[in-house]
């Protein structure tokens, strides 16, 4: 009976039996392609264990092989056809897919996953007017940049994906947003604070609940945000917008002014209602009106200066006033409606700064370049600005779009903790009544009623000024004339301010020697004696009183006057002397060059006073 043998096949040549062949891939697995064998018969001589170990085969790495072997070995075991098709056998061809990173294929599934939840919360893409990509979803907007800092983002990868923005596949992920946001976005103009329509006749402001209190002339009403005729999106700076309350104003104008008018230690009593307008109202419709001034408060230390305008960025949620900030920082912070610059003296006043400013009273289109050499665009908007400073601005441009509000506190001054805290927690009701103060200003601007011009550079501001200060009288039911009768101070007082003496003249004077009030002081004008003949200047007869400025600011600060606040030290002394006076002309080599005693003497740059007989410097 013949019996049918399972041995395994053996090598004649060497008389020793065959193993089935083992492919070894690039990515070093094993294919098992036994080979056909020469005969069926016998008993296996090979256990579960043996082949095991025999599968146990080193990786040959590919690079070792001939180019002709690999290209063998890579398609074996494959169909006919297919064995010497695609990348293997031609470089540069065949399925791109096996060269794309594992992040980029992360990238592509997280990006669905963000895309599906979008779509499912409904939300929409937007760019702003500077390009920036944007979603929206529900009540939050979310910028579609990659900032570690962009804690929203973060927040919605970790929602939709479960990872963070850090990893490669989340950044890829996020870059395919962008490219679909760029094609998918709708044109909302985003904005904080608040927005004013072109026309000027629509206000949107932010309000806690997400949507937008809408303020026409006709009415107060709430909408969506982002969904209204002018594509606003509107959302509050630090993220605390008020509570709108539908109730009677009366009570909330009296809470303003006991908590924010009153307590202002100005000087010049209608000037409190000055700066009511310009930092408490104004802001809310500063879109209108591009050339815009900047209030200064001025004053002493410790005389309500910063208080004063804290108060107002407290009502308005805009926390604590702007101190130690560069001019950078301020460009990233934007239009927040309402910015006040605090403790800015002469010595922080660098170009930077001053051309900050200068931007913000006359405004113009404000861009950076990045590292990679991309144009990068602020826009025109830009928020209110208020400054308190003790020695007060000095460079003439700057000067000419300041209005100067000087601050001294009468007797021990104002319960400060006890106002804010009721500030905070009137806010609400306050800032509903100014609504419908700004919603009759809007209506008023119809019928409109003429103001006097003691800004000429700035007519339009100064009358908006008016405007809301009429708009209050009227909600506020204030006394027929109670309006007006304000306005006609701040003409006088604004429009006398380039006549007014600075605090410094008077001192001056009395070490000139010449002030007609107080006794003679020690002269320090060694040069010229105050008894010297007159001379002519400039078709004007008078004296030439000539010093330097160290010995006047020594001779300044020991007449010991409490009130005056003098520069620390020479240079800014000379900064403050560049102003213009009324009782004098200050000369030196640059000014009156044809004047021998003011020529500089080595290390010594004298400076002179010129005192016209008739006592008239204009």
């Amino acid at each position: 009976m013949s019996q049918t043998s399972s041995a395994a096949p053996r090598d004649k040549s060497k008389n020793r039996p065959t193993t089935p062949e083992v492919e070894i891939t690039k990515t070093g697995t094993e294919s098992n392609t036994p080979t056909t064998p020469r005969s069926q018969g016998g008993p296996s001589q090979t256990s579960k264990a043996k082949r095991a170990n025999a599968a146990r085969v080193v990786p040959i790495k590919e690079e070792s092989k001939p180019k002709a072997q690999r290209a063998s070995v890579a398609s074996a075991g494959k169909p006919s056809g297919q064995g010497n098709s695609g990348k293997e056998n031609r470089e540069g061809d065949g399925d791109i897919s096996s060269h794309i990173p594992p992040s980029e294929r992360a990238g592509q599934a997280f990006a669905q996953r963000l895309e599906n939840y979008i779509q499912k919360n409904r939300g929409q893409y937007v760019k702003d007017e500077d390009g920036s990509l944007h979603v929206i979803l529900g009540s939050r907007r979310i910028d579609l940049n990659l900032s570690p800092e962009n804690h929203e983002l973060t927040r919605l990868m970790l929602t939709a994906c479960n990872v963070g923005t850090l990893a490669l596949g989340a950044k890829s992920a996020i870059q395919r947003l962008q490219v679909r946001a760029s094609g998918a976005a709708s044109r909302i103009k985003l904005r904080k604070f608040s927005a004013l329509a072109q026309d000027a006749q629509t206000l949107y402001v932010a309000m806690n609940s997400g949507k937008l209190l809408q303020v026409t002339a006709h009415g107060i009403t709430e909408i969506a945000n982002g969904s209204n005729a002018d594509s606003f999106w509107v959302e509050h700076p630090e993220g605390t917008p008020f509570k709108y309350l539908a109730t009677e104003p009366k009570a909330g104008l009296d809470d303003f002014e006991r908590l924010l008018v009153d307590s202002q230690a100005c000087h010049e009593p209608s000037m409190r209602w000055f700066v009511a307008m310009a930092e408490g109202l104004f802001p809310y419709i500063r879109d209108a009106f591009p050339a815009r001034l900047i209030v200064v408060h001025t004053g002493p230390s410790q005389q309500g200066k910063t208080t004063g305008a804290g108060r107002f960025t407290l009502l308005h949620g805009l926390g604590d006033v702007k101190g130690d900030y560069s001019v950078a920082a301020l460009r990233n912070i934007g239009d927040i409606g309402l910015l006040v610059l605090d403790n800015k003296e002469q010595a922080n006043f660098n170009q930077a700064l001053i051309d900050f400013c200068l931007f913000a009273a006359t405004g113009a289109e404000s861009a950076r370049s990045s590292r990679d050499g991309q144009l990068r665009r602020s826009g025109g908007f830009r928020p209110v600005i208020v400054i308190t400073t003790i020695e007060g601005v000095f460079r003439d441009e700057l000067q000419k779009r300041c209005v100067e509000v000087e601050y001294r506190i009468p007797g021990e001054g104002y319960p400060r903790d006890v106002i804010e805290s009721e500030i905070r927690q009137r806010r609400d009701e306050i800032s509903s009544a100014l609504m419908v103060v700004l919603q009759t200003f809007l209506r008023n601007r119809q019928n409109p009623h003429p103001c006097p011009n003691p800004l000429p550079s700035f007519s339009e501001h100064f009358g908006a000024l008016c405007n809301l200060l009429r708009a209050y009288s009227q909600v506020a039911g204030k006394p027929r004339g109670w309006a007006e009768g304000i306005i006609a101070d701040w003409n006088t007082v604004l429009g006398e301010r380039e006549q007014d003496e600075d605090e410094l003249e008077h001192p001056i004077l009395r070490v000139l020697g010449v002030a007609d009030d107080l006794e003679k002081e020690p002269s320090i004008f060694d040069l010229i004696p105050p008894a010297s003949t007159s001379l002519e200047w400039r078709g004007k007869v008078g004296k030439l009183f000539v010093t330097n400025v160290a010995s006047l600011l020594t001779s300044l600060q020991k007449l010991n006057l409490r009130y005056l606040n003098l520069p620390r030290n020479a240079a800014g002394l000379g900064r403050r002397l560049r102003k213009p006076y009324r009782s004098f002309y200050v000369l030196d080599e640059q000014s009156a060059p044809d004047l021998p005693s003011l020529k500089r003497k080595g290390n010594v740059r004298p400076i002179g006073f010129f005192i016209p007989d008739d006592g008239v410097t204009e």
